[in-house]
């Protein structure tokens, strides 16, 4: 956030479950072509020929690590192993391959405190240990989690190593790149992947991401004007350097951008908006469509091997509020105000983008609330769920 005013098939249950509890009908089984259903709108399902269903599960969990997101963190990491235990029920657990990236691309001219010029974490697999782990208990070289049921290239047990692994920090960049670090990990944004992730994509396997993230997504293509730090005031250009650019030049509410001048010029002005979805074209981020059509992409039959979901704040309500400048200005500066808070304090920004990426994905696609306070109950269940999809013929 800048100046802000056992678990393989963990993901993959995140979004069936979610279809079912968000009343969005009965998800599709993963052997049935959406082309004439909720995925139909998606383009073309495949190159051809039949799609047929295997146990393989490819995942990557894009992890915010920036600003404060040691209590989210924390929460998904210490319930993982309700994934473990309950994914060994039969027919046991699924062929997988875990990845972890941040959502650090960096951003500007590295002038942005926190941000580098160079592509920040460039969307490589994190594998270094950290919080109290020594060692990540992966096998030397290994940047991912890979276990078949047979093989395995760790030791110990499966939600540790994810928890070495998956405790990315929060010194990230604050202009959060969520969506476009999985189309440069998955070398889908027209380059190739980074070396370190060889080996991770499987052609016949399922794709599963899942973001979690309690801001929205500030993808912006290289070399973008939007992190320019000469402008810093309200009458600049851009505005404040502040994350509030992210939404005034990515979101559009109503056919218009979310207003950067307080309605009275008062400090405690609040506005809420309806409406609201990314800009696309219209704005400076990379469009939603552009990362949707990259991911799709990857897979002969992205209708039924792609399965996307976020733990990130609700994208409703979306309100703007002004505080007091960091610096001397003409007026108040406007922020994004939480749409979800939860009881332990955990905030949750309007994640307009986020959401409507999810939303593409039709039945495979889900945004659950990074305010909940304990994801135990939820992943549980949606562990089970995903036992059941699995077992569909």
């Amino acid at each position: 956030m800048i100046a802000r005013t056992g678990m393989r098939a963990t993901p993959f249950v995140l979004v069936v479950s979610v279809a079912v509890a968000a009343g969005c009908g009965r998800p599709l089984p993963l052997g049935t072509d959406a082309s004439a259903g909720a995925g139909g709108s998606l383009g073309q399902a495949g190159t051809g020929g039949t799609f047929t269903p295997t146990r393989k599960v490819d995942m990557l969990f894009v992890i915010k690590d920036s600003g404060s997101t040691r209590l989210m963190q924390d929460n998904l990491l210490r319930n993982f192993p309700y994934f473990t235990s309950r994914l060994m029920d039969p027919p046991g657990l699924p062929d997988l391959h875990i990845a972890v990236v941040t959502s650090d691309l960096g951003a500007g001219d590295g002038s942005i405190a926190g941000c580098d010029a160079t592509g920040g974490k460039k969307g490589i697999f994190q594998d270094t240990p950290r919080g109290p782990c020594v060692t990540s208990g992966l096998a030397p070289g290994a940047t991912f989690i890979a276990d078949d049921g047979t093989n395995r290239n760790y030791d110990g047990q499966l939600a540790d190593v994810f928890a070495c692994i998956g405790a990315v920090g929060s010194t990230g960049c604050g202009f959060e790149h969520e969506l476009a670090a999985i189309t440069r990990a998955l070398g889908a944004d027209g380059k190739p992947a980074p070396v370190e992730n060889a080996g991770f994509l499987r052609d016949d396997a399922f794709l599963f991401v899942l973001v979690l993230s309690d801001e929205d997504d500030c993808s912006a293509p290289p070399g973008s004007g939007l992190f320019d730090t000469a402008s810093t005031n309200l009458a600049s250009p851009l505005g404040p350097v502040s994350s509030y650019r992210c939404s005034e030049f990515g979101h559009v509410c109503n056919g218009g951008k979310p207003p950067r001048l307080a309605p009275t010029g008062s400090v405690g002005d609040r506005v809420t908006l309806d409406g609201c979805v990314s800009a696309e074209g219209a704005g400076m981020l990379t469009p939603v469509a552009t990362i949707v059509s990259q991911l799709r992409a990857l897979k002969p039959f992205p209708d039924q091997q792609i399965v996307v979901a976020a733990i990130a704040g609700p994208p409703t309500p979306y309100t703007v509020e002004w505080r007091q400048p960091r610096s001397s200005d003409t007026g108040p500066w406007p922020t994004n105000t939480p749409s979800c808070v939860g009881t332990d304090g955990s905030p949750g920004l309007p994640a307009v983008r986020i959401a409507q990426w999810t939303k593409a994905f039709g039945a495979h696609g889900m945004v659950l609330p990074v305010c909940s306070d304990n994801f135990a109950p939820v992943l549980d269940q949606l562990a089970s769920l995903l036992n059941q999809a699995m077992s569909l013929p």
